[in-house]
């Protein structure tokens, strides 16, 4: 990366709402840009990876190898790299990774909207009940630290939207010790998938133990922390059903792509999934979603200005590509 021509700075993103999940409450999160020669990439900074946003930011300025910075500041140069290079050759991110993963299977997976932790159930059904209009897919965010708030959030959802595809994300929130007994009460309300009910600390055993509980009939088990990249698929393949990748995670455009293929190799189910992040971040993660099961990329709806446009969603929550070359996302 030639620093002379680049920059880079922080922008703190605010949410339009505090959005809770089990790690916390957030109501606003800083992400960076780097940019050379008119082109632009974002990585966002996610609290519990517990990355110094200036503390980066003073490391790229003093000329630290990309290859020693944080996992955001790799992230955010390997985008910019993909993204100068794709636009020079007239082509885009998923031209790239068709080249590694060979041409998609199917169409485009269905758009998400994912729903924080409620704090009134009464509000949460009237958002449900309109997000399910527009999208055939709803995430709900668990791990609330009340079972009984977790088993009601999706007892409302369900009668909110009864056709929907709920996919449960815990975030690790629930002890090892509940986890079966909430997979096996949840189970009753066709959950689509059940993703990651305990806590990344944990060892392969404790997978090992749930999958071993796990009632008849259980709904898929996906996991999010604990695989954070390829190298971790082969430990967990016995145990979950698929897992979710996201491009922080990876810490790179092709480090997903490995992710992807190594899922695929081991007969596990892909969810794309992004952070809390502008549509210069989801766009450039979108254009995985050929090669993915679900998606969960809507980081974007929860700010209260979000400066770029990207990817959109039609009428009936389908994906909505740009048709620009490179990741594709203009400031507006």
């Amino acid at each position: 990366m030639e620093f002379h021509r680049m920059s880079a700075t922080l922008h703190s993103l605010a949410l339009s709402e505090p959005f809770r999940i089990a790690h916390g409450s957030s109501e606003s999160r800083t992400v960076l840009r780097v940019s050379r020669d008119g082109h632009v990439a974002e990585a966002p900074f996610v609290p519990y990876y517990g990355e110094d946003p200036e503390a980066t930011l003073a490391g790229i300025e003093s000329g630290t190898p990309v290859a020693n910075l944080p996992r955001t500041a790799r992230l955010a140069f390997d985008l910019l790299e993909l993204d100068l290079a794709t636009s020079s050759a007239g082509e885009t991110p998923g031209d790239h990774a068709a080249r590694r993963l060979g041409p998609p299977s199917g169409p485009l997976p269905a758009g998400c909207r994912s729903l924080g932790i409620p704090d009134d159930l009464e509000t949460f059904s009237r958002r449900v009940a309109g997000l399910a209009k527009q999208f055939r897919v709803l995430k709900l965010k668990l791990g609330s630290g009340d079972l009984g708030l977790d088993l009601a959030t999706v007892s409302v959802a369900r009668l909110a939207a009864p056709g929907a595809s709920l996919l449960l994300d815990v975030n690790g929130g629930w002890d090892p010790t509940e986890a079966p007994m909430m997979i096996w009460k949840l189970k009753d309300y066709r959950p689509t998938l059940i993703e990651q009910p305990i806590h990344h600390s944990h060892g392969l055993e404790v997978w090992r133990d749930l999958r071993a509980e796990m009632p008849e009939g259980a709904p898929p088990i996906y996991a999010d922390e604990s695989a954070r990249t390829a190298a971790d698929l082969e430990g967990l393949s016995g145990y979950v059903d698929g897992v979710n990748v996201k491009l922080l995670k990876c810490g790179s455009f092709d480090g997903a792509i490995d992710m992807i293929a190594g899922a695929r190799r081991l007969g596990l189910g892909v969810l794309l999934g992004c952070m809390i992040e502008s549509s210069l971040g989801t766009t450039a993660a979108a254009h995985l979603a050929p090669w993915a099961d679900w998606i969960d990329l809507d980081g974007h709806f929860y700010l209260a200005h979000d400066d770029y446009e990207g990817i959109g969603y039609a009428t009936d929550g389908s994906l909505v590509m740009p048709s620009r070359p490179g990741i594709g996302a203009v400031p507006r």
